[in-house]
């Protein structure tokens, strides 16, 4: 439903208050969110027995802050180490410590975590730390080392893994064998335990206070700067971490957001649209909503409310066992019937969210077929977010929101109003 309250500047104040008390700290206190041990020792237990299966004797978990730090969610997986552009790699044998590698300042993670107590300075050598490591772990000479992220990322296809570094390790251990562990790492994280979903969910919370206020500094002649810092700015305040992705546009005509924000001033009649996440501890959520300054264009209008009709109807179909492809026929069953031959589909209806990189996803045609016979499991993440495109008018609406798979059906993490803001 369409949404006609704003709130005023002196209520974002108090709220952002609020918010400031309850995350405010003593000053000695440099601890920074994470994961339990418990969490950790799961994953250390699920991650060596997939070792084992597979025969890999060390595993070896690239650096790489690349869009907003999702590409190096295998080595934070591990070591609890990342955001704010911290690159990190992480070497994980079957047997024995932990080690994480960064560029400087070891000393202060040794401080504020409790994952791994091996961190070094590296200063982004990271073949000279994985031959090291290899040598003080008695690494047999015809070992199997598994490196994650050599290819078939969804959104690294060609893999983001340095080529002198896998050759530098070729030289040090001639006979290792060195194999491609990123479905490993993936398999394993595209099932979340209960904490995870509760990191999850804490994201949420963050992104929907984030467009609360946002939504309070909507007016004509604001800037689309101006709504990314108030974004911004609250993230922070509220928990979460940079760098996150917000994804924001702003126009008459507007069907979709930039990476970019400009300093376009808003007008009467515009559309603000906005895909939000906010890291805490790594993990994120994603939400979609669209604000309108005034009254919007039907068509729009229109197309927004097929986009929440799918969503609610694909939602409690989301159990374990059900294939994606069952997912994406219902979507496109009720665009045909909620838009009367005038709205179609567009990929993609859900990806999965998370740590970063995650799968199942699909993005486009490609691998298709594929993915539609991926069956649902519990504990999966997804961002839900089906678009309704009304070809005649150009125009589309869409509104999401993470969800999880559960024996019930899916289940929403946000609790916002997912209908179009009006401002």
């Amino acid at each position: 439903m369409a949404r006609a309250s704003r709130k005023n500047n002196s209520e974002m104040r108090r709220t952002l208050s609020r918010l400031a008390q309850v995350h405010s700290v003593p000053d000695e206190d440099v601890s920074i969110p994470a994961p339990s041990l418990g969490e950790r020792n799961r994953r250390y237990r699920a991650v060596r027995r997939a070792m084992a299966k597979e025969g890999i004797d060390v595993l070896v978990l690239p650096a790489n802050h690349s869009r907003w730090d999702q590409m190096m969610a295998d080595s934070r997986y591990l070591s609890a180490i990342g955001g704010y552009g911290t690159e990190t790699l992480t070497i994980f044998p079957a047997e024995g410590e932990v080690t994480s590698g960064i560029f400087n300042r070891c000393g202060w993670w040794k401080q504020v975590q409790d994952w791994v107590s091996d961190v070094r300075d590296c200063r982004n050598r990271w073949a000279d730390l994985v031959v090291e490591r290899l040598g003080e772990l008695g690494f047999p000479a015809r070992g199997r080392i598994g490196i994650s992220g050599m290819a078939g990322l969804v959104r690294a296809p060609d893999g983001l893994v340095p080529w002198t570094m896998i050759e530098k390790i070729k030289q040090a251990y001639p006979e290792a064998h060195i194999v491609d562990a990123t479905a490993l790492m993936q398999d394993i994280r595209a099932v979340k335990s209960a904490e995870e979903i509760r990191l999850m969910t804490r994201s949420i919370r963050i992104i929907e206070t984030m467009l609360e206020a946002m939504h309070a500094e909507t007016a004509p002649g604001v800037t689309e700067k101006h709504l990314y810092a108030t974004l911004t700015n609250t993230m922070l305040e509220a928990g979460g971490e940079l760098p996150s992705l917000l994804i924001m546009g702003s126009g008459p005509e507007l069907n979709t957001g930039q990476f970019v924000p400009t300093e376009r001033r808003l007008n009467p009649g515009d559309l603000v649209h906005v895909e939000a996440e906010a890291n805490y501890c790594g993990y994120s959520g994603q939400i979609v909503q669209s604000v309108s300054l005034g009254k919007p264009p039907k068509a729009y209008a229109d197309a927004h409310a097929v986009s929440e009709a799918c969503f609610n109807a694909i939602l409690p179909r989301m159990k374990p066992g059900v294939r994606i492809g069952a997912l994406m026929d219902l979507y496109e069953r009720m665009l045909r019937k909620e838009g009367r031959g005038r709205l179609a589909f567009a990929h993609p209806m859900m990806h999965a969210r998370g740590l970063g990189d995650e799968r199942p996803a699909q993005f486009g045609d490609v691998g298709l077929e594929e993915y539609r016979q991926i069956e649902l499991r519990s504990g999966m993440t997804f961002v839900l977010k089906p678009r309704a495109r009304n070809l005649r008018a150009g125009r589309t609406g869409q509104t999401g929101d993470t969800v999880v798979v559960t024996a019930k059906g899916g289940k929403r993490l946000g609790r916002r109003d997912m209908g179009l803001w009006i401002t």
